[in-house]
């Protein structure tokens, strides 16, 4: 059976629009009329697939990859789901379609779309293997099956689909800025000193709009740009006519560490959203005009959110946005399609005037997901409070395990506060061991992996406890007790579950952890290293309940202080707080740290006491605990290649000490990590 096409794709011209055509099916028939439409039709036809095609005479793409194709543009693509819905990737792809474009999606059979596993789902549902997804389907099918401007095309079916409703015939832009970009434009030709946001959704000309000005300035100095990818850039600098200089953000922070940029009078940064908060704040410092355009929502994250969160902390800060199209006409049947199905808008669905908290109601998935409302403005409320929310966030709300959720609502049952939980722990003794000695990693258990991990806890996999993931209250009502309120409420809830604690995982700011403080949590575990995404160190809290928790929470609050006294405290005092003296649980983490893979931050106090004994030589460890020596002058002085012959060298030193030091113990301890003994021993 073949399908013509020609008369929607010549009104899809004619008005200015691109369509959604849906193949279900099995895979093999579902691409085989994808690649007839591709022979029939002229177009660029972009494929996205999981797996190359053969001899394919059009650009192909892996879903993860693109990103890269960001500020590109093409006429027609498929976007093969056959085994999975990226998407992160359909949104970016639906953003690079011209008008008069079809995007052909490829899904499985019809009538079983729920019974299919998703190989996306090993991305974010945290199982170790692919689940079916039946919360996101039924929300694909009621969305798709309610919108008469989508063409279907089924395997065992017919083909059904309507020409569009009539409307104005679309003229589309000859190159010249459109009223609302001139209008931007002039303002900027004319920006004194200060920092300027452009925020809009895909199509809207803010790449183009951000190259006139590179291309018009007639100031004395250039104009600069940085994106998270060159690619992403490429619009811009076709508009900008030559006259901008391309950086990666790497290299321009470095560029302006070594030396202060000298007569450039703007930084342009494209698609700033996809760039950590930290790198933006210090190029910002660095020039006196700054441009920062963002996607309303995307690949990237929330645009909306960037505003809320980044543009914040920003002074002397000017709000700029591009609502028209200029790519495709008004109400654009694909774009609307795609906003529906990923909930692009949920924002808007928010209450223009919030009332104050009337209550809380625990709610599941599915309970979350057969109120489209209600999960709009849930989604929407956590959408404009983190501005990392992405796509791949709302697959896992639809159908993640072990997901739960609170609701704070006004007298209109109006999403007013949010909090998502996880459920963590009760791991097996075994593999709670494995993951402590660091030869397994399985995924999910975030805080409880963490504790075993990089803390000395190796019972903490095995206690049950939920994981507050996020929390957002109305930027109206904050600071009114809400978030506290809710807390406080999942305490009592966690307790009643008979779980052994509630934790938080953040990054570290003071004000946050005076938050966290006052809802009863305690500190138990920072990282040595700021995120790159935040610009702040790690930081895990919890709320013990019961005994093994509060003992937990204890050893881990002792764990830390000690850790951060070894890193801030002259040498001559260290031996007042490493004393001499090997506990068993010092013989457990050295043991850990020579036969296993335990790191050498998380062992560092227990390698400290170890230093203290004679027997102990560690050649290239002391020197380097010690302070005598860096990671860069043992190698050269080893001959070593790389870190990772180094830290070998470490633990093969460590096993000789502890031998040396007491030959018994030591092959106890030994066969403990090796798993040749049980967990649970009489020296734990």
């Amino acid at each position: 059976m073949n399908i013509d096409l020609a008369h929607y794709l010549s009104q899809m011209q004619q008005y200015g629009v691109r369509r959604l055509l849906v193949l279900s099916g099995q895979a093999a028939w579902c691409r085989q009329q994808a690649l007839g439409f591709t022979r029939q039709y002229s177009g660029d036809w972009l494929w996205i697939a999981d797996t190359p095609l053969p001899n394919y005479p059009h650009l192909q793409r892996k879903p993860e990859a693109v990103q890269n194709l960001l500020g590109s543009e093409f006429h027609h693509a498929v976007f093969d789901a056959s085994n999975g819905i990226n998407a992160e990737s359909l949104i970016a792809v639906s953003g690079t379609l011209s008008s008069g474009s079809l995007l052909v999606l490829l899904l499985p059979e019809w009538g079983s779309l729920e019974q299919q596993p998703d190989n996306d789902s090993l991305r974010w549902s945290e199982a170790p293997e692919p689940i079916c997804i039946p919360h996101f389907i039924q929300h694909i099918k009621r969305q798709l099956n309610a919108d008469s401007d989508v063409l279907f095309w089924l395997q065992n079916g017919e083909f059904t689909g309507q020409l569009l409703a009539e409307r104005k015939v679309w003229v589309k832009p000859d190159g010249s800025p459109t009223e609302e970009q001139q209008h931007l434009l002039d303002s900027l030709l004319r920006a004194d000193a200060g920092t300027y946001v452009l925020i809009a959704g895909r199509g809207r000309g803010k790449s183009a709009l951000a190259g006139m000005l590179a291309a018009q300035w007639a100031g004395k100095g250039e104009c600069w740009l940085t994106a998270p990818a060159q690619a992403s850039g490429n619009t811009l600098q076709q508009w900008a006519e030559g006259k901008v200089s391309f950086w990666a953000p790497d290299a321009l922070l470095a560029q302006c560490q070594a030396e202060p940029p000298q007569h450039v009078d703007w930084l342009i940064i494209d698609e700033a959203a996809a760039i950590p908060a930290p790198q933006l704040y210090r190029l910002i410092s660095s020039f006196p005009r700054v441009l920062l355009t963002t996607t309303v929502q995307g690949y990237e994250g929330s645009g909306r959110g960037f505003l809320l969160k980044f543009c914040a902390g920003l002074t002397d800060m000017h709000l700029l946005n591009l609502q028209q199209p200029i790519r495709w006409a008004n109400n654009d049947p694909l774009e609307r399609c795609i906003h529906q199905l990923l909930l692009v808008e949920a924002e808007n669905s928010l209450s223009e005037k919030p009332g104050k908290l009337q209550q809380i109601v625990e709610i599941n998935q599915q309970q979350l997901m057969g109120n489209e409302n209600r999960l709009n403005q849930f989604y929407g409320l956590l959408t404009s409070a983190h501005y990392r929310t992405t796509p791949l966030d709302l697959r896992r709300l639809f159908d993640a395990p072990g997901l739960s959720f609170s609701l704070g609502l006004d007298d209109k049952q109006s999403v007013i506060a949010a909090l998502w939980l996880v459920d963590e722990g009760g791991l097996s003794p075994d593999l709670a061991r494995e993951v402590w000695a660091g030869r397994r990693r399985p995924r999910g258990n975030l805080v409880a992996q963490s504790l075993a991990a990089h803390g000395a806890e190796y019972l903490a996999p095995q206690l049950r406890s939920v994981r507050i993931s996020r929390i957002a209250v109305v930027s109206s009502l904050r600071r009114q007790g809400i978030a506290r309120t809710l807390i406080t409420q999942q305490i009592e809830r966690a307790k009643l579950r008979g779980l052994d604690y509630l934790s938080v995982s953040f990054g570290y700011t003071e004000e946050l952890w005076q938050f966290w403080q006052a809802c009863g949590f305690e500190l138990i575990h920072m990282g040595s290293h700021r995120e790159a995404s935040s610009g702040c160190y790690a930081a895990m809290a919890i709320v013990p309940f019961s005994r093994d928790a509060v003992l937990l929470a204890r050893r881990a609050k002792r764990q830390f202080l000690l850790n951060q006294l070894l890193s801030c405290v002259k040498l001559h005092h260290v031996n007042d707080i490493a004393a001499a003296e090997l506990a068993e649980e010092d013989w457990r983490e050295l043991a850990g740290f020579a036969f296993a893979y335990r790191t050498l931050e998380a062992s560092q106090v227990s390698l400290y006491r170890l230093l203290r004994h004679q027997v102990a030589i560690c050649h290239s460890l002391r020197p380097l605990l010690e302070g005598q020596m860096t990671v860069e002058l043992l190698l050269k002085q080893g001959n070593l290649n790389g870190r990772k012959a180094l830290m070998q060298q470490w633990r093969q030193e460590v096993a000789e000490a502890l031998l040396a030091l007491d030959s018994e113990r030591c092959h106890y301890w030994k066969n403990w990590v090796v798993a040749r003994l049980p967990v649970i021993s009489p020296a734990a």
